[in-house]
């Protein structure tokens, strides 16, 4: 076995072992959601053609999700590695040392935390830096076929999908074009037997509609909350490797191939998502893990960077410039400070979510649990390893929004909690005891100020 090979396999069982013993789930909304509907997939076939809950994630995730919250790691862990390797391919490509690829995707905390979740980022990463990858290694097609599904894993696939085909003009490969309609087409037949609807994907789509709710805010809040998702000594490199790359494009030393690929598309994402929450277009919400599909394409750029520090600083030998580097990249998201790993909130369970094991006991130890559960805080699907859209186990807290009837369904209980039944039920409780005749069973607290409360009708 080669010393490459030994590495990569170490570095897969390290990764695997601080996955699973991450009692994170990264987010406590969409984290939870996508991968209810990759566990429920099979006995929920609806998600299978649903685009909030994205077809191509649901279709790659749900044989690995159906085994439990373990399977939905062990997916985004081989997304999130495939991405590292794929990345290394890349510098290696262009005669740049591959390991430092590995190294700084990873010490990008963000690119290791997110494996512990049921986001959609890791498998968006994969298929971003598998699209580079191949247009890198001269495979058009292929790197079409990969584009033309990416908005089916997420909507950015669109924005990537606009600077690739303005690539393919300036590159003159516009005659490959037409294969960036191939998932449309597949799945706009096969939503044509769902919904009688070829164009089902934009007519269903769940970012239409009213901004409103999801608000607005400044056009560099992502730029500011980059550092916050890779750490600053990274974010450093990479603002240098822009400033490198500027000065090659204007020099005429840069390719069209690294100025599209990879400071085209992550800056035009960047840009983007700025664009779209500085005017509340899209339901941005200003959530800067949309920023981590970026990481492997920030590697390449933060290496530029250290190109940039070797050139300024040549009276200083490289070596010992990689090694300081080496120190402060991967000492940094250890060192307390806002900008590094919070070990409170992304290594273990949130404080909302340990609330909701609390409640989860409490039903388990009054044998409760058999009872239909109106909730919004879905990880208690996770804790009770119950499945949610049917009306004998976790019934969505909108529902009691949607009908006029004050009656529950027969004999179920209401798990009000302090934020996503609010928010996103848009349910206060008061309104809701009022509404529904409701007695409280037990109230559970923390010191942050959340609550989680039981209710019977």
């Amino acid at each position: 076995m080669s010393k490459n090979k030994i590495i990569w396999l170490c570095i897969i069982i390290v990764n695997l072992i601080l996955v699973f013993l991450n009692k994170s789930t990264y987010d406590d909304g969409d984290s939870i959601l996508h991968y209810i509907q990759a566990h429920q997939a099979f006995s929920s076939p609806k998600y299978f053609m649903d685009m909030w809950a994205k077809p191509v994630f649901i279709l790659l995730a749900s044989p690995f999700a159906t085994f439990g919250w373990w399977g939905m790691q062990l997916f985004n862990s081989t997304c999130i590695l495939l991405s590292a390797w794929l990345i290394q391919q890349v510098f290696e490509s262009y005669k740049l040392q591959g390991w430092w690829a590995v190294f700084l995707s990873f010490f990008a905390y963000s690119f290791f935390l997110v494996q512990s979740s049921g986001l959609t980022e890791p498998l968006f990463m994969l298929g971003l830096t598998s699209l580079v990858y191949f247009e890198i290694k001269d495979k058009t097609a292929i790197a079409l076929i990969i584009l033309s599904f990416l908005p089916f894993v997420r909507s950015e696939g669109y924005i990537v999908g606009l600077i690739f085909v303005i690539y393919l003009l300036f590159s003159k490969q516009i005659k490959y074009a037409p294969l960036v309609l191939v998932g449309t087409l597949i799945y706009g037949i096969a939503g044509f037997f769902v919904y009688e609807d070829f164009l089902w994907m934009f007519h269903h789509n769940p970012y239409n509609g009213d901004e409103n709710k999801y608000g607005a805010g400044s056009v560099w809040h992502f730029v500011e909350q980059l550092p916050y998702l890779i750490g600053l000594p990274i974010f450093i490199l990479f603002a240098l490797g822009v400033y490198r790359g500027g000065i090659q494009l204007i020099q005429g030393k840069m390719e069209w191939k690294e100025f599209f690929l990879i400071y085209g598309i992550c800056l035009g994402y960047i840009t983007a998502h700025s664009i779209f929450w500085g005017y509340g277009l899209f339901h941005s919400f200003g959530m800067q893990r949309v920023l981590i599909v970026l990481i492997p394409l920030i590697a390449f750029i933060a290496y530029r960077g250290i190109q940039w520090i070797h050139c300024a600083f040549h009276f200083v030998p490289p070596r010992i410039i990689n090694i300081v580097l080496i120190i402060v990249v991967g000492v940094f998201p250890f060192v307390p400070n806002k900008m590094a790993i919070n070990w409170d909130k992304q290594v273990s369970l949130s404080s909302s979510q340990k609330l909701i094991v609390q409640a989860h006991n409490y039903l388990e130890d009054h044998n409760l649990t058999k009872r239909p559960v109106y909730v919004n805080a879905f990880y208690y699907c996770v804790a009770s390893n119950r499945i949610i859209d049917n009306k004998t186990d976790i019934i969505s807290m909108h529902r009691l929004n949607q009908t006029k009837s004050k009656e529950l369904v027969t004999s179920a209980l209401v798990l009000w909690d302090s934020y996503f039944a609010p928010t996103d039920a848009e349910i206060d409780s008061s309104e809701l005891v009022h509404n529904y005749n409701l007695t409280e069973l037990q109230r559970f607290t923390n010191n942050e100020g959340e609550s989680v409360i039981i209710y019977q009708q």
